[in-house]
C-alpha cells in the first residue's frame, strides 16, 4: 500500500470521526471499517507483523487504537477482520479486556493500585508476550478473587498449599494480550521499566488507587505506616501525596542496607489520611475491610480525642 494510499486514508478518517472518542455509540459505518482495516494492514507492513495496541500508537496514525477496539469490539476482533494474525496459540477465556483502557472511576484506580503493590508481569515461554501474575495467602484472597470479579475474568483460580502449613496459596494468571497493553498503558511499570514514582493518576481518582496500593502491600502496625519502596523518587512521591491529605509530618528515609522507607506515625496524621483514603470507613468501597478495622483500632488506642470522632468508640 503506498504512502499516497495511506494519506487518503487518514484524510477520510479525519473528516469522517472527529467525534468517536467522545461518543462510543455512534454508529460505524461499512466504509468507515474497512477504512480502519487499510489502516492496521498497512501498520502491519510498517512493522513487518502483526501491530499489538502500543505498536500501533507508536505509529501515531490517524486514528487511534482506542476507536477500533470501540468499533470492533476487541483488538483481536480488529485484526482477524483485517485478516491479521492473532494469538492463537491457547485457549481464548472470556476478560473485560478494555478495562484499564481509561481510569475513569474510583473502582478502576483502586485495582490498578493493587496490583501497583504486589503482583508482576512474567514472559510467557511462548510469543514474546507476558502474563501478569497475582499471588496472595488465603487470609487475603480477595485481592485475587474480587479483582477477578472486578475484571471479567474466565481464567481459573488456582490454590496451593504453602509449604507443610494448612494455609494455601490463592493465584490468578491473566494472559490476554489486550488486557496487558491497556494496563501497561495506564501505568503499569513494564517489565523492563526503571522503578521510580507511581502512575499518572488523575487528582479526583488518586485517594483509591493510593487506598488500593497501601490495602494490598499493608505494612500498618502499632506504630503507625512503615512502607519499603522500590526507590527514593517512589519514596518522595508517596510523602507527597500523603501531605495532600492531610500529614504534616510524613518522612522518608534509607536505612544503613540501602532501602528506602516512608514513616507516618503521628495520630493526627494517620486519622487525616485515613479520612480521605477511606471517606465512608468501613463502607467505602471496594475496600479489604480488615485493614481499616486496623487502622480503627490504632485510632481507638492512640488518638487523643476519640469522642471527637463519630466513627470512633470514645
Amino acid at each position: 500500500m503506498s504512502k499516497d494510499h495511506i494519506s487518503e486514508i487518514d484524510s477520510i478518517l479525519a473528516e469522517s470521526l472527529p467525534d468517536l472518542e467522545q461518543d462510543s455509540d455512534v454508529t460505524i459505518s461499512k466504509k468507515k471499517q474497512e477504512d480502519m482495516i487499510q489502516i492496521l494492514q498497512y501498520s502491519a507492513e510498517e512493522l513487518g507483523k502483526s501491530p499489538t495496541i502500543r505498536e500501533f500508537k507508536n505509529l501515531n496514525l490517524d486514528v487511534t487504537a482506542d476507536i477500533i477496539v470501540n468499533t470492533f469490539g476487541t483488538w483481536n476482533e480488529a485484526k482477524e477482520a483485517a485478516g491479521l494474525e492473532t494469538d492463537q496459540r491457547r485457549t481464548i477465556r472470556d476478560i473485560n479486556e478494555t478495562y484499564f483502557q481509561s481510569i475513569d472511576s474510583p473502582e478502576k484506580a483502586y485495582w490498578l493500585g493493587t496490583l501497583v503493590a504486589n503482583s508482576s508481569l512474567q514472559s510467557q515461554p511462548t510469543g514474546g508476550n507476558y502474563a501478569l501474575q497475582i499471588g496472595r495467602s488465603e487470609y487475603k484472597e480477595y485481592f485475587v478473587t474480587e479483582f477477578a470479579d472486578a475484571v471479567e475474568s474466565g481464567y481459573s483460580i488456582s490454590r496451593q498449599q504453602q509449604n507443610k502449613s494448612d494455609k494455601q496459596i490463592v493465584q490468578l494468571q491473566l494472559s490476554n494480550p489486550t488486557f496487558i497493553e491497556f494496563l501497561l498503558d495506564a501505568g503499569y511499570p513494564g517489565p523492563n521499566d526503571e522503578q521510580g514514582g507511581f502512575s499518572v493518576i488523575d487528582d479526583e481518582y488518586r485517594s483509591s488507587f493510593l487506598q488500593g496500593f497501601l490495602e494490598s502491600s499493608g505494612y500498618f502496625t502499632t506504630n503507625g505506616w512503615q512502607i519499603p519502596v522500590d526507590d527514593l523518587q517512589r519514596g518522595e512521591t508517596l510523602q507527597e501525596w500523603f501531605e495532600q491529605y492531610g500529614a504534616k509530618r510524613p518522612t522518608v528515609s534509607q536505612v544503613s542496607s540501602g532501602d528506602t522507607f516512608v514513616r507516618v506515625s503521628n495520630p493526627f496524621d494517620i486519622k487525616a489520611i485515613f479520612e480521605s483514603l477511606w471517606p465512608d470507613i468501613l463502607e467505602t468501597e471496594p475496600c479489604w475491610k480488615p485493614y481499616p478495622r486496623k487502622i480503627l483500632q490504632y485510632l481507638n488506642s492512640e488518638y487523643p480525642y476519640p469522642e471527637n470522632l463519630s466513627y470512633l468508640d470514645g
